[in-house]
């Protein structure tokens, strides 16, 4: 079972629809309002929502590098953490995405018990 740690990475501290912004900019390191920049690029580039999965799936696969593994064998959260646990991983559920830091689910909620589509290694 993984480790749950609240955090927000939203420099407001709002607790607002912005998963998206918060886990890629944690787990890449990058500003959150660079993060945000960046989302606004591959969405003016791609015609997309910068919220929306093929738009920021654009930005993490095709502009950062990062590989994209899929999830067919009901996987949940935790089990993507501990399987990857000295990675950095952006990590996709329904409606929301999140991350985690060397074996900790790092979010505004303990999503670790919700189903995995797909997922990134970051590092």
């Amino acid at each position: 079972m993984s480790r749950f740690f609240y955090y927000n990475r939203n420099p407001d501290g709002n607790e607002i629809t912005d998963c998206v912004c918060r886990a890629i900019s944690a787990a890449t390191g990058l500003s959150y309002r660079a993060t945000y920049r960046l989302l606004g690029m591959a969405a003016d580039r791609y015609g997309c929502d910068k919220l929306c999965a093929c738009c920021y799936s654009h930005l993490l696969t095709g502009w950062l590098g990062y590989k994209k593994y899929y999830c067919k064998n009901g996987e949940i959260v935790n089990d993507i953490v501990e399987k990857h646990k000295d990675s950095k991983i952006i990590i996709r559920i329904d409606r929301h995405l999140t991350f985690a830091l060397y074996g900790v689910l790092a979010d505004i909620w303990d999503c670790g018990e919700r189903e995995v589509d797909c997922y990134w290694i970051v590092d």
